[in-house]
């Protein structure tokens, strides 16, 4: 992935294992996904769901990581 690429937030999840999860599952479909906002739900995991964890995708890979993980214009990222 070039530095030009931008990332674009395909969905969001309120634990870790949950992004880590979906990280997986994109990458084994071929598509590059980075978890995010990890660290502030580690160090303060008494915010619940305050925090958010983010799996980003490049923007050019948006709509594959949307069908990899089920997601539709009717079921939009959370």
């Amino acid at each position: 992935m070039a530095e030009r690429d931008e990332l674009t937030t395909v969905a969001t999840f309120s634990t870790r294992a949950e992004a880590d999860l979906a990280q997986d599952h994109l990458r084994m479909e071929g598509v590059d996904a980075f978890v995010f906002d990890e660290i502030t739900s580690g160090v303060m995991p008494f915010l619940g769901g305050a925090t958010s964890v983010a799996v980003k995708v490049p923007t050019e890979q948006l709509e594959q990581a949307r069908e990899v993980l089920g997601l539709s214009d009717e079921n939009p990222p959370t």
